[in-house]
């Protein structure tokens, strides 16, 4: 009767533990430096939104000047990040349909980072720029 009874407690303490929500995985995700909304000057590179997934890992949302409204700005679609080791260095890429564009943001200080852009053409072409964003929330 007791090895029945410390089974049934050990199963159901192991339920109770593995039985978390996701937003309490997120939060046991250490906090990252680039988390927010970083703005520019840059109609190439108006916005960029970082924010951490349930999974932990970095996500990000680009946004430029759009291509038939200069009025307004256009998303690019939220992307992975890549898994840096460096602390102050992240990595997004978009697959378009004639590019391949890689963002590499790089923390100055906590409220100003540089992103170099880099896209590279299907037809061979290769254009980079630099823009420094700043952390509007």
């Amino acid at each position: 009767m007791a090895v029945l009874l410390t089974a049934v407690l050990t199963l159901s303490l192991s339920v109770v533990i593995t039985v978390t929500s996701t937003k309490e995985a997120a939060a046991s995700c250490s906090a990252n430096r680039f988390n927010g909304t970083w703005r520019s000057s840059d109609e190439r590179l108006k916005r960029i939104d970082v924010w951490q997934g349930e999974d932990c890992h970095l996500y990000a949302k680009a946004w430029s000047v759009c291509e038939n409204d200069s009025s307004h700005i256009c998303s690019w679609g939220t992307r992975r990040m890549g898994d840096s080791p460096e602390p102050n260095f992240q990595f997004v890429g978009y697959n378009w349909n004639n590019a391949n564009e890689v963002l590499h943001l790089r923390m100055k200080d906590r409220s100003h980072i540089s992103v170099w852009d880099s896209t590279d053409y299907h037809n061979g072409k290769k254009v980079s720029f630099t823009v420094t964003m700043y952390k509007s929330r």
